[in-house]
């Protein structure tokens, strides 16, 4: 005779429990900038100087607004001042990127390493959930690649 009682509720999952779906949607637009300007300098070869100034100028945005997350989510909870320096970081290297927009090379390296930095400082933070950092890998990786597969152009 079975002790199992089939009337038990199931066990609680242990995923990680997801994002509301309009901020994966509105995560992943933020990537669409970054295809377009990159298809238009690899579809229109007289587009490229502008397609790359549209790419360096974008990337600029995004790594500012990742520090403006980075702040705001370090304000509301009260942390030191070793996270507000992280959170500055991203627009000083963002500004000094655009300084760079007429040498696309040094701009895109520059670019590529300040979202390769905040996504491991990202990645290690208790503050954002699970789901957050999953998400937010995920973007960085198709946004590196399309760094890298310019600088490959």
């Amino acid at each position: 005779m079975s002790t199992t009682n089939n009337h038990e509720p199931p066990m609680p999952s242990r995923s990680i429990p997801s994002l509301p779906r309009a901020i994966h949607v509105l995560g992943w637009s933020g990537v669409v900038p970054f295809a377009l300007a990159l298809s238009a300098a690899l579809l229109r070869p007289d587009w490229r100087d502008a397609a790359t100034a549209a790419f360096v100028a974008y990337g600029a945005v995004i790594l500012s607004f990742l520090g403006g997350a980075r702040w705001g989510r370090g304000m509301g909870a009260g942390c030191g001042s070793a996270r507000c320096v992280e959170a500055v970081l991203p627009s000083l290297l963002a500004f000094a990127a655009l300084l760079l927009i007429h040498w696309p090379w040094p701009a895109l390296m520059l670019l590529a390493t300040g979202f390769l930095i905040w996504l491991l400082l990202d990645l290690r933070d208790p503050l954002w959930s699970p789901a957050y950092k999953r998400m937010r890998l995920e973007i960085s990786i198709v946004v590196l690649a399309l760094h890298a597969a310019w600088l490959a152009v």
